[in-house]
């Protein structure tokens, strides 16, 4: 796995083989950050389930000003350290659980411009993770949300203020782009 663009081009990342990983491919990587390169500039940006962080480094190194990526994987938190050493980079990683993760950005009155939605496939992770993110004003107005995932979960449950924009099918690879509406 390496970075496709930017001031980290080429640099390939350490991955980890373990149950839940699922490591979003280069080709997905470069046709996502194309579709969304207009959001990254100067960008806050939220990676939650981040796995090996690749989507994080990605939007640092396409010009993203800060990146928090959170997993609560012990095995991908020290996959996400290494990476980050690696790159050179000052991310904010944090071990533990999404919600806790998000009710605490929410304290902070913290807000992202782009939020990266990973979750384990065949789970509710990510509706969840909407609704705390609406709920707690956690997507800056213009901001944007992309949500991976497989063919099973082409219908989700989102709150009110959010709505689908557009969806991309790379191979067994949905992406869901989410906007807010109010």
């Amino acid at each position: 796995m390496r970075i496709i663009a930017g001031k980290h081009k080429g640099r390939v990342l350490n991955i980890l083989k373990h149950a839940g990983t699922r490591p979003t491919s280069d080709r997905v990587r470069e046709a996502l950050f194309s579709k969304i390169q207009i959001n990254i500039k100067n960008a806050a940006v939220l990676d939650l389930f981040s796995g090996t962080g690749a989507l994080a480094f990605e939007a640092l190194s396409r010009g993203a000003n800060t990146a928090y990526l959170v997993d609560n994987n012990k095995n991908s938190y020290n996959l996400i350290v290494e990476n980050n050493k690696l790159l050179k980079e000052n991310a904010n990683i944090i071990n533990t659980h999404f919600s806790l993760a998000l009710k605490k950005f929410a304290d902070d009155k913290k807000s992202f411009d782009v939020i990266f939605l990973d979750p384990p496939y065949k789970t509710d992770l990510a509706e969840s993770a909407l609704d705390i993110i609406s709920k707690n004003d956690l997507l800056n107005k213009q901001g944007i949300i992309v949500y991976e995932h497989d063919k099973q979960k082409l219908q989700i449950s989102i709150p009110e203020e959010f709505a689908v924009y557009d969806q991309k099918i790379y191979g067994t690879v949905y992406l869901t782009f989410i906007t807010q509406v109010k």
